[in-house]
């Protein structure tokens, strides 16, 4: 039989060839992972939102991002399928097994792109921006983002926070700063207990990025994320929406770069060693490197927008 929830043939179906190729289409489609775009509902967890508080858009938005993570699922089968048929559990994917080929898997990606930009063009242009990113992202994660330890966790956890901006763009209003972050934090912790669980029952040899992390660093990284997403949350549920929105969505942006620097600190501390010293380490990793270079982009567009806003005749 098909499973909808992994995506895998049994070796033995019944059904006859024309049934279960469909049915190996609609599995590479990974419909029973579509419950997370839910998460572009979660702008109604605040309250300036209920007065724009029509279904149209945002049951636009939820379908749109459902085709956009099946195309998703059916590029990375793809480019993963040699490696998939020797898996024990993989190989039973539809692309793997042979039960859907290339050019029926292409097809497949392109209806499920095709249908999630026209259903984002039909509640909102703007949508596209999201869809874009989080299909991007994706890609770059499975092209070799997800070999480079604390980055691959930043995006995986992005996903939801993007679903959570697509809400807010088809219901046309401004981001609650401190929904996002809460949403990012608590997807970073989701993504962070998983982690600790695989390289505790499985060890690093599941997965690449696993190299680059030990269960007290791990754990280290749940505390901190735990907190701040409970700090951020406690923040907007007792301050209002409006407690961080004068910043703008720059300024919120450094907050997770920073966090992201901190964690890649740690990180790097942990398993190379050495004296510590933040400045050796920060002129000596890339990744840092870039961490800072994106910190300094947002708060020099932060002030430059602020000058705009507070001069707009200069």
């Amino acid at each position: 039989m098909t499973s909808l929830k992994t995506g895998e043939l049994s070796p033995a179906d019944p059904r006859t060839p024309n049934l279960r190729t469909a049915a190996a289409a609609v599995a590479l489609a990974r419909p029973r992972q579509w419950v997370k775009n839910v998460a572009v509902l979660l702008p109604f967890l605040d309250p300036q939102v209920w007065d724009r508080a029509t279904l149209a858009g945002p049951a636009l938005a939820v379908a749109a991002f459902m085709l956009a993570s099946s195309l998703v699922y059916a590029v990375n089968d793809i480019a993963d399928r040699f490696r998939d048929r020797h898996h024990p559990v993989k190989r039973f994917r539809p692309l793997a097994s042979g039960a859907v080929s290339v050019r029926g898997a292409v097809l497949v990606a392109v209806a499920c792109g095709a249908g999630s930009a026209a259903l984002a063009a039909a509640a909102d242009p703007l949508l596209l921006v999201p869809i874009t990113a989080y299909i991007g992202l994706n890609l770059a994660y499975s092209r070799g983002l997800r070999e480079v330890p604390v980055l691959e966790l930043f995006a995986v956890a992005a996903g939801f926070p993007l679903r959570a901006l697509a809400g807010y763009v088809v219901l046309d209003t401004a981001p609650a700063n401190l929904v996002v972050l809460s949403v990012l934090f608590l997807s970073l912790l989701l993504v962070l207990g998983k982690r600790r669980r695989e390289i505790v029952v499985a060890g690093a040899a599941h997965r690449a990025a696993l190299k680059g992390y030990t269960a007290p660093l791990l754990e280290q990284f749940t505390s901190i994320a735990g907190g701040l997403a409970t700090a951020t949350f406690l923040l907007f549920a007792l301050g209002g929406p409006q407690a961080a929105e004068s910043k703008g969505p720059l300024a919120m942006l450094v907050v997770p770069l920073l966090l992201m620097a901190l964690f890649r600190y740690l990180q790097r501390l942990e398993l190379r060693g050495g004296d510590g010293d933040p400045t050796r380490l920060l002129v000596r990793d890339p990744v840092l490197l870039a961490i800072g270079a994106a910190c300094l982009a947002c708060i020099a567009a932060t002030t430059l927008l602020d000058l705009s806003v507070l001069y707009p005749n200069d």
